[in-house]
């Protein structure tokens, strides 16, 4: 059986919070799929910088700002799919990870030109997951801020089989009961939205993979050619 790896990332800067709990739902909604690998990377205390356009990646190959980015390359470079949780920050996502995200696109791009290739297809069947402190707290402008980047880095997007919870992937509200203020996930049907969004990348992701495999031999080498990991980053 072909193996294929779903890299879950909470885009959270505070660790073991509702994001993560979102997207470890999803991930075991992925893990219930046979021969996937799943894995968790958690932005809370990480340090990662925002992309200063010094344009050094065109010249090395890789980003030259020294910080937690590098590790997270690597993982999901590996991956075949990909699930985005993100809390709702002013109606988007968190800073940090948009730092993240400027950076992995502007990096992956200037990388292949640089070396005078186009840039690969990377075709990662992708998710994304939110959470508010409200229950109109904005998450469907998070969802689209989060389904524009996958887009852009030519991910396949798809959502889940329950659209009760978000028809564009899974949303949750992290207030309720006594506390408003968004500290505990009370949300069920987000969570449930969750693992049914994790189950679909899976699933995808192995239809992709399978159908990627079968045509390697017809396809342009975009769709082949892997990530050259820098030696001196």
């Amino acid at each position: 059986m072909q193996k294929v790896k779903i890299l879950g990332v909470g885009g959270s800067p505070r660790k073991n919070g509702n994001t993560t709990k979102m997207v470890l739902k999803a991930l075991e909604g992925a893990g219930s799929v046979p021969g996937v690998e799943t894995e968790l990377y958690e932005m809370g205390g990480k340090k990662i910088g925002f992309c200063i356009s010094c344009y050094k990646c065109l010249e090395k190959g890789y980003c030259v700002l020294k910080d937690d980015f590098h590790e997270f390359v690597p993982k999901y470079m590996e991956a075949d799919g990909v699930l985005w949780g993100a809390p709702v920050y002013h109606t988007s996502i968190p800073a940090s990870m948009k730092a993240l995200l400027d950076r992995l696109g502007n990096m992956s791009l200037l990388h292949y030109l640089g070396r005078g290739k186009m840039v690969p297809r990377f075709n990662k069947v992708c998710g994304v997951l939110t959470g508010g402190a409200t229950r109109y707290g904005g998450q469907e402008i998070t969802l689209t801020a989060l389904i524009h980047s996958c887009l852009l880095m030519n991910g396949i997007v798809v959502s889940g089989d329950n659209i009760t919870g978000c028809y564009i992937g899974a949303a949750a509200w992290t207030g309720g009961g006594d506390n408003p203020l968004g500290k505990d996930n009370n949300d069920p049907e987000g969570m449930l939205c969750a693992q049914n969004v994790g189950t679909r990348v899976a699933e995808m992701t192995r239809i992709v993979k399978a159908g990627l495999t079968a045509l390697a031999e017809e396809l342009p080498g975009e769709y082949s050619y892997a990530w050259e990991q820098p030696n001196d980053t």
